[in-house]
């Protein structure tokens, strides 16, 4: 186990998690609300559609960046350290 990976790369690997989750659920978004009956998101039709759209698109974000934690946990398993 790969335990120098963790301490230097979590931040980094959070990060970029986290802001790939903002930039594809706000892509999902746009593109849902120019159709006619939206797959992912509710139509937004008043400030509190807006809201819930936006934390979902917010939790789903912190959500890509603890599954990328979790991938960089297991990679640190997988990896040998080099001394």
């Amino acid at each position: 186990m790969n335990i120098k990976l963790i301490k230097e790369k979590w931040m980094k690997f959070y990060k970029r998690g986290f802001l790939t989750g903002i930039l594809v659920l706000s892509f999902f978004c746009i593109i849902d609300q120019t159709l006619q009956s939206p797959f992912y998101f509710i139509k937004i039709e008043s400030f509190n559609i807006l809201f819930f759209n936006l934390s979902v698109i917010l939790f789903g974000s912190v959500f890509c960046g603890l599954l990328s934690l979790f991938l960089l946990l297991i990679l640190s398993f997988i990896t040998v350290p080099n001394n």
